[in-house]
């Protein structure tokens, strides 16, 4: 009984500090994969797993300096997720990761390569431990002017939001 309760104690100190040091955590692992947002009209959009699975999906053959040579990745692409908004005039979009990580990206990546949001890598289901449960990739190894320090900033994993800028 004594090792339950400790077991117990433990599990509840984690969620706390998962709590307080990732506040977006329940939105990564609850109903809400992804929110994207357009507050100049006052758009919030939140998409569940199955709302991004049922998306069509891509599948991105690249490298990365977070992999181990070629991976493949598979997910809707960002700029058919970023069309359910609607929204007009977009040039910078605002990903926020699971720990508060925020990143802006112009607008013409996504128009101009098939950047996906990443929900498998090798045909695995991405989890939060392993940059889950979306991770923003470019197809770096197809456009060799994407193989540069700056895109790799911009593989943002965990992500949880999205704001059109």
């Amino acid at each position: 009984m004594n090792s339950l309760l400790t077991i117990s104690k433990q599990l509840l100190g984690a969620v706390i500090l998962t709590a307080v040091f990732f506040p977006n955590w329940a939105t990564a692992q609850g109903d809400t994969y992804l929110t994207v947002t357009d507050s100049s009209q006052d758009v919030v959009v939140e998409l569940t797993e199955d709302d991004l699975l049922a998306m069509e999906q891509f599948s991105v053959h690249t490298e990365n300096e977070f992999v181990d040579g070629l991976a493949e990745f598979t997910g809707p692409l960002a700029r058919d997720v970023i069309a359910l908004l609607d929204a007009l005039e977009i040039t910078t979009l605002r990903l926020t990761a699971v720990n508060e990580y925020i990143i802006e990206v112009p607008v013409s990546d996504i128009l101009d390569y098939d950047v996906i949001f990443a929900m498998s890598q090798n045909g695995e289901r991405l989890s939060i431990r392993d940059k889950g449960p979306i991770w923003v990739i470019y197809p770096m190894t197809d456009n060799v002017e994407l193989q540069d320090r700056i895109y790799n900033d911009r593989l943002i994993w965990q992500l949880v939001k999205v704001d059109i800028l």
